[in-house]
């Protein structure tokens, strides 16, 4: 029959402790590598979404412009209404682009 004496106890202890700390080692060693891919993630997420506001705002020009050409520089009232639209939209989106780089700027 197996006996435990007091230095059985200790060596068992020290096992069960080293197999915890593996283990929590392997999770961390996963939870980093899981937040690598994350970050990666959220980079490319913000630069598509960088170039989808650019994209917006050159298209927002561009029928501004395209606008101004087919009616001679004379306006008529649905023209100017969307004009109107226009300009008020690129105003907001310029106000927020303000406020953004002012929070980033803030957390450093």
């Amino acid at each position: 029959m197996f006996k435990m004496t007091g230095e059985t106890v200790t060596v068992l202890c020290a096992f069960i402790a080293a197999i915890a700390t593996i283990i929590v080692a392997a999770i961390e060693t996963g939870n980093r590598k899981h937040r690598k891919r994350e970050l990666a993630r959220q980079e490319r997420r913000e630069r598509e979404s960088y170039l989808s506001m650019e994209l917006q705002a050159a298209t927002l020009e561009l029928s501004f412009v395209t606008s101004l050409a087919v009616t001679g520089g004379k306006i008529n009232g649905n023209v100017e209404a969307a004009q109107k639209k226009a300009k008020e939209a690129q105003e907001n989106y310029r106000r927020f682009l303000r406020e953004e780089t002012a929070h980033a700027v803030s957390k450093v």
